[in-house]
């Protein structure tokens, strides 16, 4: 049979009192890191986010660029029909020589921009990584 004594109330105080302690010490700054961790996270996704649309973005206006110089370079061909094949062919080259530069230069560009936001995206992940792990360790 169970005896209600002091002993058994002495007990649940000491519960509660361990409870309130373990949720003081652990369980609110865990809870706490884990919202700034999902909050940087977010952030961090947010800024890949505009980054490729960044991208897309310069890539549709690079390919714009480049349809304007095939149009350019089409339009040059009819007039240089009058002038030869020869001149025709050199003015063709020309313009698909400009297309490639434009091209080989908007691909450097982006990967550069890419490689250098995809390092800072990593620099601040080790920082952010190296902090929690602080806390957690030091917590």
């Amino acid at each position: 049979m169970l005896d209600l004594n002091i002993t058994l109330f002495i007990q649940l105080v000491n519960f509660f009192v361990a409870v309130f302690v373990l949720n003081l010490l652990l369980v609110r700054p865990i809870r706490e890191i884990i919202k700034k961790r999902k909050g940087i996270i977010g952030e961090l996704s947010g800024e890949a986010d505009g980054f490729e649309a960044e991208a897309s973005r310069r890539l549709a206006s690079y390919e714009e660029e480049l349809m304007a110089a095939r149009q350019a370079a089409a339009l040059a061909r009819k007039e240089g029909h009058a002038a030869g094949v020869a001149e025709q062919r050199n003015i063709v080259e020309k313009a698909q020589e400009g297309a490639r530069g434009i091209m080989d230069g908007a691909r450097r560009s982006v990967r550069t921009e890419a490689e250098a936001a995809l390092k800072e995206l990593r620099g601040r992940t080790a920082a952010v990584s190296a902090s929690l792990a602080e806390r957690l360790l030091m917590g």
